[in-house]
């Protein structure tokens, strides 16, 4: 029985692979297949997630959606796949599948979803009496996407309002949520909705990152390299591994990790964190935001390689001459699939957009072609009605959390901000310099390629995006994605060179992965720690009110980061965890003040309720510990609605 009710949620999973086989088997010839099927799998899932948010505001998210959209997939993706079965035939008869570049490849990838896939399946471990989270990145922020995930489904929140912070505008980008919330209405945990599509899309933009880089370079050394460095890279905070090995010995240190060596605060001031831990794992949106950039660089990059550079006057005569007979040819058609994918980020992750649009003026400007007209036009028609909505924080707020605003230095601080960055990154930066401004590694237009990365990071560390200023981590995390490429085909140069160049390349690669990788081993077996993310007895809770309480109800809680009312249930709740209220430009601080005066009770509290237009108050452990509410007072006031060992729901009366 448990297998049939996941079917809808695997037929849906099944139908994005179809449809976007589909779409490779049609995508422009001059990609490699692996590119074609990296970028076909991503335009299906954008396309089946968003489509199924325009159908769900009419009926809801709900099985019926899920089998509707896993038929669309089959159907268009089973059409495109005959259609195009003469190029499937060829592309069988040559071979290509089974040249040794191709398996080389192959194996990379297998290697890299093999383990990711390791890491996320053991994020959340059901047992009998709870919930595990085996990362405190993720048992923090998946708290909050599920809280998202389960506001769609459970709590029908269609068009979507903020349910951490009810009554209010919902400007998150929730598009990799609410695919979650189709494969939970499919039949799906909570769990294994969150995990699985994170777990996916990781491993596209990591597919797609060694695919790139392939066609950078040519080979997939570079790509490997990049792969471990945007995984592992860090700065230089490995050095006090050393320190404490000599104290314990190294055994003991390595099986039992003191701390973490990718943070430290100043004076050492190391803010380049794990990026498996603050990105892959715990940051749904992020991954999402990668495979999508991803994809739209292997749309665009075989047209720059051949675009004449600079040749502006050549372009707008072309412009002007084809206005009036303009045709769209297969060049045209990847440009307005890029645009459409960039266009759309608002919808899935706003930092990646940031990036994109960056990196693509550069090449715009530097590589022109008639292309980027539909490029820009499609970009800007999907993502300005978004942008306007979700952008702007609270005008409310605190000065210090407005954004854009000013940030010389990013997280220096005191730091001269070179000496900075070679302690939060290592040899890095040297060694993209040397890539970039010599042809040590890569010929002049690869150079031109990623450069423009380069004026990403300049940017974050000069304007905030976010009111917390770590959050322009979520630009740096690109640029040094790409510019790991570069970095990697330095070291590929140097392993080559001669026996004492490998050995070198070797000792360099350590250092900058040896931070990352140590931290992780913090967390991995035989030390890897468990936290408790929900009991049974909460998981129990949110089922009953799922059948007990309205869909709309709004619920007065705790501030605590996992809330099983709002995280599984699917309820608003009137004010969730503040960290998260305050990173995204919120106000909080009269709600929080109201919050503390509903739990003590009196005339005051229910005039309060009636204004927030609450329906339920809850009475927990997180409650008791924070507010020390006025039990007596909700006992004889409020009827009780539910109830177990630790907590007590009692129900607003009527104004």
């Amino acid at each position: 029985m448990p297998l049939l009710l996941d079917l809808p949620g695997l037929a849906l999973v099944a139908g994005c692979l179809i449809l976007g086989l589909g779409l490779a088997a049609g995508g422009p010839p001059w990609l490699t297949w692996g590119e074609r099927v990296v970028i076909g799998i991503v335009l299906a899932v954008v396309v089946l997630t968003l489509w199924g948010y325009i159908l769900a505001l009419a009926v809801g998210v709900t099985m019926g959606l899920v089998l509707l959209l896993a038929l669309i997939g089959l159907g268009a993706g089973g059409f495109l796949l005959w259609r195009h079965r003469p190029r499937l035939r060829s592309a069988l008869a040559a071979r290509s599948w089974a040249q040794r570049a191709t398996i080389t490849v192959a194996a990379a990838i297998a290697v890299v979803a093999l383990s990711m896939g390791y890491l996320f399946l053991r994020a959340v471990e059901v047992t009998p009496d709870a919930w595990l989270a085996h990362y405190n990145n993720t048992w923090s922020d998946w708290s909050f996407h599920a809280s998202y995930t389960t506001t769609f489904v459970y709590g029908h929140n269609l068009p979507p309002q903020n349910p951490i912070f009810s009554g209010t505008p919902f400007r998150y980008t929730f598009a990799p949520d609410f695919l979650s919330a189709l494969l939970v209405a499919g039949g799906w945990s909570i769990p294994a909705a969150l995990a699985w599509p994170s777990l996916g899309m990781t491993v596209l933009a990591l597919s797609g990152l060694i695919l790139w880089a392939r066609r950078l370079t040519g080979g997939i050394g570079a790509g490997v390299f990049a792969v471990t460095l945007t995984l592992l890279g860090g700065g230089v905070g490995f050095w006090f591994f050393f320190g404490d090995a000599a104290r314990r010995g190294l055994l003991e240190t390595l099986l039992h990790i003191p701390r973490s060596y990718d943070r430290f605060d100043p004076p050492v001031n190391i803010q380049w964190y794990n990026p498996i831990l603050s990105y892959y794992l715990p940051q749904r949106s992020f991954v999402f935001g990668a495979a999508i950039v991803m994809a739209v660089l292997l749309l665009l990059t075989p047209p720059m390689l051949t675009a004449p550079f600079f040749r502006w006057r050549e372009t707008m005569d072309t412009i002007r001459r084809s206005w009036r007979r303009w045709t769209i040819k297969s060049e045209a058609v990847a440009f307005l699939a890029a645009g459409g994918l960039t266009g759309l980020l608002p919808f899935f992750h706003v930092h990646s957009l940031v990036v994109l649009g960056i990196v693509t003026v550069c090449w715009a400007i530097l590589f022109p072609r008639p292309a980027w007209l539909g490029f820009f036009a499609v970009m800007a028609l999907l993502a300005l009605p978004r942008l306007l909505m979700a952008v702007p924080g609270d005008p409310g707020a605190p000065p210090d959390h407005q954004y854009p605003r000013w940030l010389i230095g990013w997280v220096s601080g005191t730091d001269f901000p070179p000496w900075f960055w070679i302690k939060n990154t290592g040899l890095f930066w040297p060694l993209l310099l040397l890539a970039l401004l010599s042809p040590l590694a890569l010929r002049g237009r690869i150079r031109l390629l990623i450069a423009p990365f380069s004026l990403v990071f300049l940017v974050a560390n000069l304007i905030k995006f976010q009111p917390w200023d770590w959050d322009n981590s979520k630009l740096l995390v690109f640029w040094y994605l790409a510019s790991a490429v570069a970095v990697g085909a330095v070291l590929v140069r140097l392993a080559r060179a001669h026996l004492a160049g490998a050995v070198v390349a070797a000792a360099i690669w350590l250092s900058l992965v040896a931070s990352g990788a140590l931290s992780l081993l913090q967390f991995l077996p035989p030390q890897g720690p468990a936290y408790v993310w929900f009991t049974t007895e909460e998981v129990q809770l949110a089922e009953q009110v799922r059948q007990q309480t309205p869909p709309k109800a709004v619920f007065v809680t705790g501030e605590q980061p996992t809330n099983p009312i709002a995280d599984l249930a699917g309820r608003s709740v009137l004010m969730s965890y503040p960290g998260w209220l305050w990173s995204y430009g919120i106000n909080y601080t009269q709600r929080e003040a109201d919050l503390a005066r509903i739990y003590n009770g009196g005339p005051q509290a229910l005039d309060l309720l009636h204004r927030y237009r609450a329906d339920y108050v809850v009475i927990g452990p997180s409650e008791t510990t924070a507010f020390r509410p006025n039990v007596d007072y909700f006992r004889a006031q409020f009827r009780m609605v539910l109830h177990t060992a630790n907590y007590q729901i009692y129900a607003v009366p009527p104004g």
